[in-house]
């Protein structure tokens, strides 16, 4: 007796723990939206975007930041450099010796002032040989802007203003990317029901035209209603086929935009379907204009466009005034040469100052850029009140749909339970031979109909909620901040 009972106990453990573990291991439509941000392409493309408008930022910081540049260099060179003056010099010093040598004893003073010049005399006439040179240069600069009247300034506020509308666009797609997600999920979710649903009819029209069949085996019913139940399965047979493969291009679909692998077979979970949102209250109509205002990162997106153009209209306003900055240098130089006059031990140099640059006139040509970025400006700010009009738009219809999906909801469910009971009741008198074979099938229809009708106003009701939240600038699912575009 205990034995049985101790088997009793770890058989109903275990199905509760594959229970729960296959349970666990279904998708939910909260996990599924949460890999759609992290993992699908569109997410990735979106971060590139946001590094992209960071980097523009380093960008302009960088107009403020000094300039620092080194150069350097090793020149070997070999020639004459002064080969077109060798042909006088190297004339010129003979004659100077022969007339030396015939000078008078009177003329002592001059033959030594003489005598010291001919060895150098014969250096210069050594530069009409080929020489060997080694040259050596290297050298440091710098430039630091001082004041330029607002255009670094203006430059590095616009790059942030743009890098901030940037990661409001980003933040503002992540969470229509949810809604997206939702309604993937949840096609895919009916399109697998339709292929239930579709394979449920298929049965009960086997087992009705096994019925029929029987009974004119048995000599009751007419051949006619026999053959027309196997056109009705033979179609049925085709219509779950077609619901089948249309079931697993939705899986593939919604695999790819998850980032997992296509023929991913993990089963979609159809009971939690984001209570959470179901349950939620819906606000007044004016309480959630005045939160999607407040909120909508893509209305704080065009505003941070508007003001990127008005800076940019600033720049070209101060490019009429002067630009001042410093800047410097320092270098060294040494040359090895086989001629000693060329040669020297290294020089060093520097140099030092402040300079400005002033536009006095460009033929009005910044002047008319400011105006085009001033005009954009413009543009964008009246985009903005459109936009907010458009919002109060979305959020109040969102709130009537809410309504509607409700009232849907709760008429879908009553049509099924109806057609549920008037199928049971139909077969049952035909089977009983008191009811027509059109009523049977016509309640088949009905009762296939109403099954989807409720999966669909389920959907439609969770959608509602969401598409409220989005209305409202809200997220569906609350994304980790690593997940989030910092």
């Amino acid at each position: 007796m205990r034995e049985r009972r101790t088997l009793l106990i770890l058989g109903i453990g275990a199905v509760v723990f594959f229970l729960g573990r296959a349970q666990a291991q279904s998708l939910t439509v909260e996990q599924a939206i949460r890999e759609v941000c992290t993992n699908s392409d569109s997410v990735k493309m979106m971060k590139e975007t946001i590094k992209k408008s960071n980097e523009m930022v380093r960008e302009n910081w960088a107009n403020a930041l000094p300039y620092v540049s080194a150069t350097g260099a090793y020149v070997h060179e070999y020639g004459s450099p002064f080969s077109s003056s060798s042909g006088s010099s190297s004339g010129s010093s003979r004659p100077l010796a022969k007339e030396a040598s015939t000078f008078t004893p009177m003329d002592s003073g001059l033959v030594s002032a003489l005598a010291s010049i001919v060895p150098m005399l014969k250096s210069f006439s050594d530069l009409s040989n080929p020489v060997h040179s080694n040259i050596y240069t290297a050298g440091i600069s710098f430039s630091q802007p001082i004041y330029t009247f607002g255009k670094v300034g203006n430059a590095i506020s616009v790059a942030s203003d743009y890098n901030k509308s940037a990661k409001c666009s980003y933040a503002r797609n992540m969470q229509t990317l949810q809604l997206g997600a939702l309604d993937v999920f949840f096609g895919t979710v009916i399109i697998h029901k339709r292929a239930e649903i579709a394979d449920h009819s298929l049965d009960r029209k086997k087992e009705l035209d096994s019925f029929l069949e029987r009974n004119f085996q048995n000599g009751s019913g007419s051949k006619a209603q026999v053959l027309k139940t196997r056109a009705d399965v033979a179609d049925q047979d085709a219509q779950t086929i077609i619901a089948i493969r249309d079931a697993k291009v939705a899986r593939m679909n919604l695999n790819a935009m998850m980032g997992r692998p296509l023929t991913d077979t993990m089963s979609l979970d159809t009971v939690s379907m984001l209570g959470q949102i179901v349950t939620m209250s819906i606000p007044q109509p004016e309480d959630a204009v005045k939160a999607a205002l407040s909120d909508r990162t893509d209305i704080k997106a065009i505003k941070f466009l508007a003001e990127t153009n008005k800076g940019g209209a600033k720049i070209y306003r101060a490019m009429y005034l002067p630009s001042i900055a410093a800047t410097g240098s320092a270098g060294y130089t040494r040359m090895n040469s086989d001629l000693s006059l060329l040669s020297n031990n290294g020089s060093p140099s520097w140099t030092l100052g402040v300079g400005a640059q002033w536009t006095l006139f460009d033929g009005f040509a910044n002047s008319a850029k400011a105006a085009q970025y001033q005009s954009d400006a413009n543009k964008f700010e009246i985009f903005v009140s459109t936009m907010q009009k458009m919002v109060e738009i979305e959020v109040r219809s969102a709130i009537l749909e809410c309504a509607a999906a409700d009232s849907n909801l709760n008429s879908s469910r009553e049509m099924l339970t109806s057609a549920q009971e008037g199928y049971l009741l139909t077969n049952n008198n035909f089977k009983q031979g008191s009811g027509q074979f059109a009523d049977v099938q016509l309640s088949d229809e009905t009762l296939k109909q109403a099954e989807l009708g409720v999966i669909n106003a389920r959907y439609r009701q969770v959608r509602s909620r969401a598409a409220l939240l989005i209305a409202m600038g809200k997220e569906i699912v609350a994304l980790n901040n690593d997940q989030k575009s910092k």
